[in-house]
């Protein structure tokens, strides 16, 4: 066998050995990646006392955009009155609000029989929210009235500095914004 023709072999030998063996590695990739768990956040769902306050607080302090706002006729929707433990054969308001990185990721229900909110205690439950200047949005809550709690600085454990603080929302939900330093 002639030299070239002889390269050309073991060329075509490697080639299909090498694709072989990258078939082989991305079969194992996916194997693993079928058990692997997938699961995501859709959204988050809060109730309100009142929605427009709510929406306003979402919007212009928080940073969030409106994408939708309508009323759900009686009926319209069954699991929202075992879940939220409201009246659903009356018509219930929602809106749903998004940021620039996650689309329609708050969901608002207005009840307005929700417990008065007690700015002293927040809800059980907390949302944390990326903004892009936390002295901003904070600026933003004072601003609208909303109760304020320190900035705290600190390292995530991949050593990015970070701020946060804690918003309470019109409708007494603990919102805490953080902000990634842009610095290394």
């Amino acid at each position: 066998m002639h030299p070239q023709e002889r390269l050309r072999a073991v060329t075509h030998r490697s080639a299909s050995w090498t694709q072989l063996v990258g078939l082989g590695l991305l079969c194992c990739l996916l194997a693993v990646s079928a058990d692997a768990q997938t699961s995501r956040i859709k959204r988050i769902s809060l109730m309100t006392p009142d929605l427009d306050q709510s929406i306003a607080f979402f919007t212009g302090v928080i940073g969030f955009t409106l994408d939708f706002e309508g009323t759900l006729p009686p009926g319209g929707e069954p699991f929202l009155g075992p879940v939220f433990n409201i009246d659903a054969s009356k018509p219930i308001r929602r809106a749903l609000l998004s940021t620039s990185t996650e689309a329609r990721g708050l969901f608002l229900i207005e009840h307005p029989d929700s417990p008065v909110p007690d700015p002293e205690k927040p809800t059980a439950v907390v949302t944390v929210v990326e903004v892009e200047s936390i002295d901003q949005t904070l600026a933003f809550a004072r601003a609208a009235g909303a109760p304020v709690s320190e900035t705290v600085t600190d390292v995530t454990p991949e050593g990015m500095r970070f701020s946060e603080a804690m918003i309470t929302s019109p409708g007494g939900h603990a919102i805490l914004v953080y902000e990634l330093s842009k610095a290394p």
